[in-house]
C-alpha cells in the first residue's frame, strides 16, 4: 500500500542530505515531483523552484505545492534557464530517456549541474528480502481474517487484500522500467548509473550514499526510527546513492 506521509518523511530526510550540494540563489528544475514536499522544501530554503511531473503520478491527489504537468518529453522551460537539475527516484522510471537527457542538456544554463538521487543495490535486495517477510505477515493473516474479518472492509476484501500482499511479495516484480526486478540488482549498481549519465554526455563529479535504510515495501514504515535507519545504512546498505553530474567536455 502507498504510504504517502511515510514516503514525505523518507524524502525530507533526505533532502536535508542534499542541501550542500545545492550552489546559493540556484534556480531549479525538479523533474517527476511527486506531491511537491521536496520542491516546497528548496523553495523554503531559498531557491527559485520549477517542479513538473506526469498527469498521472501517484500523487496527483496529495500536492503539498505547485506541480506542473509535462509529457514525459518536453521539459516546459526555455533553453538554458535553470542552475541544477534535479530529481529523487525517478530516472530508474524514465522510458523516454534520450529525449528527458537531451532535455536536461537543453534547460540547464552552460554551468548547470545535475542532482539525481536514485536507488541502489542494497535498496534492490532488501526490497526482495521485506517482500518475502510481507508475504509471511500476509499469509498469517489469512486464518484470523476469515474467523474474524475486520469490521471495516469484510471478510472478502481482507482476503483479497491478503492475497494481494503474499503475490507482491514473492513475485519480483520490476521497480523500474525493465520487464523484472533480478536485473535491478545490476542496474541500479553504481557502475551502472555512472554508465548511465556517460552515455548520454555527462560526467559524475561526484556522489554518495545518502544514508538511509528503507525497502520498497512499507514493513515497519514509520515504527522503525530515522536514528535506527541511519544505523542500518551503515551496515546494510542505504536505499539510495546522489549523483552529481555535470556535461561532459565533448556535449558542451
Amino acid at each position: 500500500m502507498l504510504n504517502v506521509g511515510f514516503i514525505n518523511e523518507l524524502r525530507l530526510a533526505e533532502m536535508k542530505r542534499l542541501l550542500p550540494y545545492i550552489p546559493p540563489g540556484s534556480r531549479i528544475l525538479e523533474l517527476g515531483a511527486g506531491t511537491g514536499q521536496q520542491a516546497r522544501f528548496l523553495a523554503e530554503h531559498g531557491f527559485e523552484v520549477d517542479a513538473i511531473d506526469l498527469p498521472q503520478s501517484n500523487y496527483a491527489g496529495h500536492l503539498l505545492f505547485p506541480v506542473r504537468h509535462y509529457d514525459g518529453e518536453h521539459i516546459p522551460l526555455e533553453s538554458r534557464s535553470v542552475d541544477v537539475v534535479f530529481s529523487s527516484n525517478v530516472l530508474e522510471h524514465v522510458e523516454t530517456m534520450p529525449a528527458v537527457m537531451a532535455e536536461f542538456h537543453r534547460v540547464l544554463k552552460r554551468s548547470g549541474i545535475g542532482i539525481h538521487v536514485v536507488p541502489t543495490t542494497s535498496w534492490r535486495l532488501w526490497t526482495f528480502v521485506a517482500g518475502a517477510v510481507s508475504s509471511v505477515l500476509a499469509a498469517a493473516r489469512l486464518p484470523r481474517d476469515f474467523v474474524r474479518p475486520p469490521a471495516h472492509s469484510g471478510r472478502a476484501r481482507a482476503l483479497a487484500g491478503n492475497l494481494r500482499a503474499i503475490v507482491a511479495g514473492l513475485v519480483p516484480s520490476a521497480h523500474g522500467t525493465s520487464r523484472e526486478g533480478i536485473s535491478e540488482l545490476w542496474t541500479f549498481s553504481r557502475r551502472a548509473w555512472i554508465g548511465t549519465f556517460k552515455r548520454y554526455g555527462f560526467d559524475v563529479i561526484e556522489d554518495h550514499p545518502l544514508g538511509l535504510f528503507y525497502s520498497g515495501h512499507m514493513l515497519f514504515a514509520e515504527k522503525l526510527r530515522f536514528r535506527t535507519r541511519e544505523r542500518l545504512g551503515h551496515f546494510l546498505g542505504s536505499a539510495t546513492r546522489v549523483y552529481v553530474v555535470k556535461r561532459s567536455p565533448a556535449s558542451a
